[in-house]
């Protein structure tokens, strides 16, 4: 789905609408769930002040749950809980048979290392997919829960209309649960992957061969219009908040929008891209933890 060309002349991908199908096939699940007598309930575990942007987070997610009838409970342990805190609360809600899935709102407190907190999640109920069990069963195709922006990003692309098959795909970032799952999501359609990351040698020269770029770098402006080939479709899947002379702040992504836009054939914009489509992936993920474990 796309919002039309941009005013470069490339085709501009709409996460929004994107965002809105997959949120009506997921509501049109959760209710035959519900029919059948089941649930979906996602719980988040939250350690931030009220007015933190994780807090603010929390709640819109809460909304997003509550428009496609998933039970949505959010756990607030206070801004300084320790590891022990929170992985008490992991434990005690993967023990829990009505809580079909669980994640944790980053930042978490300074101090409490996420990686320790996010393994101790159930793979079956990791609806993030950052547990290193749903990680690892990327790499050997099983059918497991993915990291919801790598998902994302991959849906992005295939709206673009793309055949993978040999197609060569640059990802620029190799954060463990973006960029590395990105580039294995695409290996699994069959594309020539080349993986790269900011501190890359000449990476104009990759990129330009990209038929497929993505960029999750968290680098504001890395991708010019030089560094594009004309016609390939790029997916911008990095959010900076920056502030401008003026004092505004606003989020920027890792593509020069406007001048790569006169370049590409299909680009996805920030914000209005990648972003809502990964919320809409987490409520999927929840709604196929609920099925694979027969909830319903």
């Amino acid at each position: 789905m796309s919002e039309g060309p941009a005013p470069g002349g490339a085709t501009v991908l709409n996460g929004r609408e994107i965002a809105r199908a997959v949120r009506e096939s997921i509501a049109q699940r959760v209710a035959a769930i519900r029919r059948r007598g089941g649930a979906v309930r996602l719980d988040a575990i939250l350690a931030a002040p009220e007015d933190s942007a994780a807090a603010l987070y929390a709640q819109s997610q809460g909304r997003a749950c509550a428009e496609v009838g998933i039970d949505y409970r959010l756990h607030r342990l206070d801004a300084g809980a320790t590891f022990d805190d929170l992985a008490g609360r992991v434990l005690l809600l993967n023990s829990d048979e009505s809580v079909t899935g669980v994640m944790a709102h980053l930042p978490l407190p300074e101090g409490v290392d996420a990686y320790r907190v996010q393994r101790l999640i159930a793979p079956e109920k990791d609806v993030e997919g950052v547990n290193p069990a749903n990680i690892g069963n990327i790499v050997y195709g099983r059918s497991s829960l993915a990291p919801c922006t790598a998902v994302a990003a991959v849906a992005m692309i295939e709206t673009a209309g793309q055949d993978l098959r040999g197609r060569v795909c640059v990802v620029v970032g190799a954060s463990n649960i973006v960029g590395k799952p990105i580039a294995v999501l695409l290996m699994r359609q069959d594309a020539t992957v080349v993986s790269t990351n900011k501190f890359t040698p000449a990476l104009p020269s990759l990129t330009r061969r990209a038929d497929v770029l993505v960029s999750a770098a968290g680098v504001p402006g890395l991708i010019t219009a030089d560094m594009v080939k004309p016609g390939a479709v790029v997916v911008d899947v990095g959010t900076t908040r920056v502030t401008d002379h003026a004092g505004a702040t606003r989020t920027v992504g890792d593509v020069a929008f406007d001048e790569v836009s006169r370049v590409a054939g299909w680009i996805s914009p920030v914000p209005g891209g990648v972003g809502p489509v990964t919320v809409a992936m987490l409520l999927r993920n929840a709604v196929d933890a609920a099925e694979r474990r027969g909830v319903c």
